[in-house]
C-alpha cells in the first residue's frame, strides 16, 4: 500500500522524537507505543514502504487517535500529525480496508439516516416547538447537530430560549438538518462527507443564511474547516459573548459556585475559541472561575471522540479529567461541547466521582 508519499519528510522528522508521549491522553492510559503519535507515524511509514501489512492492529492504532492535536502543540519540529493520520485513514478507506464493526455501523447510520445514532431522520426536529420546525429565510441559522437533536435536546432548548430572550431572529432546518460530516472525515470516508457537506451548503444558500450558529463544538470545527466558503460559522458562546457586550443578554442571578471550564479540543485547539466561554462565565454574578493547570491550547482531551467506537478507553481518559477537576476544588465542571459533556459524565461514573458536570448553556439559563 502506497499513500501520502509526499509526507515522508514529516514522517522521518516525527520518528526521531518522542515528546508526544507526554501529551497524548491515549498513550497515558495505554502506555503503548503504537498508540502515540510517533508510533502511529512509524506504522504509517512501514505500510507505505511495504514493510508491514495493513492489519487490523495497524488500523486500530490509527482509529484510536483522538485527533485532539495536542501532539502538534508540543512537537519540536512541528509535524502536522493530525493531517498525516487523517490522510492515512482516508487512504485505508479508499483502498477498501473494512472499518471495525462498531465504527462502520456509525458510518452507515450517518449514510442512511444522517445521524450516528440510527435514529429516524424524520424525527430529527421532534424536540422543536411547532413554530420552529419549518425553515424560513433568515440571517442566522441554528444548527443543533446530531447529539443535541437526538440525545441532548435540553441543550438545544436552552440555546433557543437564550437567543429568543436576546431578541435574535433565527431559523432552524428541523427534520431537514443533516450531519455536518465530521465523524465521516475522522473515519476516512471523505466521499460521503463531501456529499453531506454539499447538501448542507445547498440548504443554507437556499435560505439566504449568513451565519450558522451551533452549540456543538464538533460541528463548529467542521464548519470552520469546510464550510467557510458558504457561511460564517459561530459557536454559540461567541454569539452570547457579543450579546452580553452589547447589553442584549443580561445575566443577573448570582451563582455562588466554584466553576472550572474545560477547553474541549474542537472548540479550543482546533478552532481557537478560548476567551468567549470564559467571558460568558465571568458575566455570571458571584461565580468563581477556576482553571485547569493545562488549559487553552495545552488542555488535555476528555477522550470524547472515541466514546462511540472505543468506549472503555474514552471513559478512562475522561475519568482523569474529572478527578483533576475534583482535586482543584471545583463545584461544577462546565463544558461547551455535547460530546465532552456526555463523556465526562461517563468518566465520572467510571471513577465513582460525584461531580456536577454541566453544559455552559445550562449555567446561562440559571443566571437569566
Amino acid at each position: 500500500m502506497n499513500f501520502i508519499p509526499e509526507r515522508e519528510e514529516d514522517i522521518i522528522r516525527c520518528m526521531k522524537c518522542g515528546n508526544c508521549q507526554n501529551t497524548c491522553p491515549v498513550y497515558t492510559v495505554t502506555m503503548m507505543e503504537s498508540k502515540v503519535a510517533r508510533g502511529r507515524i512509524r506504522l504509517i511509514k512501514a505500510v507505505m514502504k511495504g514493510e508491514l501489512e495493513l492489519t487490523d492492529d495497524v488500523q486500530e492504532s490509527l482509529l484510536t487517535c483522538l485527533q485532539c492535536d495536542a501532539c502538534r502543540v508540543t512537537c519540536p519540529p512541528g509535524v502536522p500529525v493530525n493531517d498525516l493520520i487523517l490522510e492515512a485513514k482516508a487512504a485505508m478507506f479508499k483502498k477498501g480496508k473494512a472499518l471495525p464493526e462498531t465504527t462502520d455501523r456509525i458510518r452507515m447510520n450517518i449514510k442512511e439516516q444522517s445521524n450516528p445514532f440510527s435514529q429516524p431522520k424524520a424525527e430529527r426536529g421532534a424536540w422543536l416547538p411547532p413554530e420552529l420546525k419549518k425553515p424560513r429565510p433568515a440571517k442566522y441559522l441554528l444548527h443543533a447537530g446530531c447529539a443535541i437533536s437526538y440525545a441532548q435536546s435540553r441543550i438545544g432548548k436552552a440555546v433557543i430560549r437564550i437567543l429568543q430572550q436576546a431578541g435574535v431572529d433565527f431559523t432552524l432546518l428541523g427534520d431537514s438538518e443533516e450531519c455536518c460530516g465530521d465523524p465521516l472525515i475522522r473515519m476516512g470516508d471523505m466521499a460521503q462527507a463531501e456529499e453531506q457537506m454539499a447538501r448542507n451548503k445547498a440548504a443554507w444558500r437556499e435560505l439566504g443564511v449568513e451565519y450558522v450558529v451551533t452549540p456543538c463544538a464538533g460541528c463548529f470545527k467542521a464548519m470552520k474547516e469546510h464550510y467557510a466558503d458558504t457561511i460564517t460559522p459561530l459557536h454559540v458562546t461567541q454569539l452570547f459573548a457579543q450579546l452580553i457586550r452589547d447589553g442584549k443578554l443580561k445575566l443577573t442571578k448570582p451563582l455562588p459556585k466554584k466553576v472550572i471550564y474545560f477547553d474541549g479540543c474542537d472548540i479550543g485547539r482546533h478552532s481557537g475559541v478560548y476567551e468567549e466561554p470564559r467571558e460568558v462565565l465571568k458575566a455570571i454574578p458571584a461565580l468563581t472561575l477556576l482553571e485547569f493547570p493545562m488549559n487553552r491550547e495545552e488542555a488535555v482531551c476528555c477522550g470524547g471522540p472515541l466514546l462511540g467506537s472505543y468506549p472503555d478507553l474514552a471513559k478512562k481518559i475522561a475519568s482523569e479529567r474529572v478527578r483533576e477537576a475534583q482535586n482543584l476544588g471545583a463545584d461544577i465542571l462546565v463544558v461547551a461541547c455535547p460530546t465532552c459533556l456526555l463523556n465526562l459524565k461517563e468518566g465520572a461514573n467510571e471513577a465513582g466521582i460525584r461531580m456536577d458536570i454541566q453544559d455552559l448553556n445550562a449555567l446561562i439559563m440559571r443566571a437569566l
